[in-house]
């Protein structure tokens, strides 16, 4: 089942990302020096405002009436300021005379104090500078409106900022071309990964040095395929292994069924009959453990808390032992179970009981008739003990029965070489050790096998 996912690109996104961070620095930057730029206009229209104020008084105190306004003009040509200003006089009586105003000069009452002021005038706002002469009744004030600030600080800020605001599109084009040549390395690696052959998984062959943040992907790859690779391997061994072992007993019901179907003897059918159970019995059982290998095998990750739940293993093998009790009792087999309660073990009961059951199973199998199983639980050592006096098996030999279909000495078990695999493979998944020692000693003076399961702590 194919999941559907999103596609975008790291490029554009990037570039997107990028030019965004620069926008929004060049954004922070522009107010800032706007901000900067209007406190330099400040300073300077104020320093301005003085001058062009005392050089006025100046020129009102010296001059006569007639004369004021046409020096005033002059002036202001002179410093060619967009300032507007206003000369008073004080009369006898304490009022205060208007002597000249500049066009742009709003009405403003000469009743304030020296210094400067603002004031909203209809709708704009205006900054005055007022000074009055020490030694004679005068009064100048010199204002402009904020406009002429803002516009300078503009300006200023403008004039400063203009040539990244042009440089942005070059910017992005040349993020553009890094981004891509950084992103380089991921394409090779994602052409590598689409020339895989899945019949023929090898490691990501990527050309060159790899980037610090591109080489923990290829390694994470490589390990992926490696485990793939085991995977695969592993089934299709075990795929010519099942097919292998299936194919033996399938020729041999085929063969029983065909002399069941032709003799005549009734003594012989019934042979022949008797020996087609058997055979379907033994298919049945080879089925069954794969089965079983095929339900472990995809858990053996599954190392989560699924399905764990704390167990008495006491319980668990008084259980197992009563179910093959009566295939001790045909074959004339002692089953004995030896075990002290306190024995708890936090994991998946279904795991433990094919454990169990593989293990007694497999004793007595190989045991011969009459023979003894013992299974033992400690639970100073936490460990399950399955021991039987049955032939034994080699200590050359004994890793070697681990394997898948591996067999002992005694061949004409009605074994098929999976229960000991599948223990193995239940006790790694498990975080379990298993380990063979000499079991049971026999009337002949050798021992046979004893399989131990150490459980960890939980």
């Amino acid at each position: 089942m194919s999941v559907v996912r999103s596609v975008y690109s790291l490029r554009r996104r990037l570039v997107l990302l990028l030019i965004g961070v620069v926008a929004l620095l060049w954004s922070v930057s522009a107010l800032v020096a706007f901000r900067t730029a209007h406190a330099e206009a400040d300073e300077l229209f104020d320093a301005q405002l003085v001058q062009v104020a005392e050089t006025l008084l100046a020129i009102v105190a010296a001059s006569e009436d007639g004369h004021v306004a046409d020096e005033m003009a002059e002036h202001q040509h002179a410093y060619q300021l967009p300032m507007a200003f206003q000369a008073w006089q004080r009369e006898t009586d304490g009022r205060w005379r208007l002597l000249v105003r500049s066009s742009e000069m709003p009405a403003l009452p000469a009743t304030g104090g020296p210094g400067f002021d603002e004031h909203d005038l209809h709708g704009e706002l205006w900054r005055f500078f007022t000074v009055d002469h020490d030694h004679s009744d005068y009064r100048v004030i010199v204002g402009h409106n904020h406009g002429a600030r803002y516009r300078l600080a503009g300006e200023i800020a403008l004039h400063l900022l203009l040539p990244i605001l042009i440089g942005l599109p070059l910017m992005a084009l040349g993020i553009w071309a890094v981004v891509g040549r950084a992103l380089r390395p991921v394409d090779a690696v994602a052409r590598a990964v689409g020339g895989l052959d899945a019949r023929h998984l090898a490691p990501v062959n990527v050309p060159g040095p790899l980037p610090a943040e591109i080489a923990p992907l290829v390694s994470s790859l490589d390990a992926l395929v490696g485990r793939v690779t085991e995977v695969l391997d592993n089934e299709r061994r075990f795929t010519a292994d099942a097919a292998h072992e299936l194919r033996t007993p399938l020729a041999a019901l085929k063969i029983q069924a065909q002399v069941a179907r032709r003799t005549l003897d009734d003594s012989a059918r019934g042979h022949a009959l008797d020996q087609v159970l058997s055979g379907v019995d033994r298919m049945t059982h080879l089925v069954a453990q794969l089965l079983t290998l095929a339900r472990l095998d995809p858990d053996a990750g599954a190392t989560t808390a699924e399905g764990v739940a704390l167990i008495e293993l006491t319980e668990l093998a008084e259980a197992v032992c009563s179910v093959l009790t009566p295939q001790a009792l045909r074959r004339e087999q002692t089953l004995e179970l030896e075990a002290g309660a306190g024995l708890r073990l936090c994991g998946n009961r279904w795991w433990l009981e094919v454990m169990l059951r593989n293990l007694v199973d497999n004793a007595l199998r190989y045991t011969p008739a009459g023979g003894h199983v013992l299974v033992s639980l400690d639970a100073d050592t936490r460990s399950m003990r399955v021991a039987d006096d049955g032939p034994g098996i080699a200590r050359e030999l004994r890793q070697k029965m681990l394997t898948r279909f591996a067999r002992g000495a005694d061949t004409e078990a009605d074994g098929c070489g999976l229960g000991l695999s599948i223990v193995a493979r239940i006790a790694e998944i498990s975080g379990a050790s298993l380990s063979f020692e000499d079991g049971l000693a026999r009337p002949d003076g050798g021992a046979g096998l004893a399989v131990v399961v150490r459980f960890p702590e939980t």
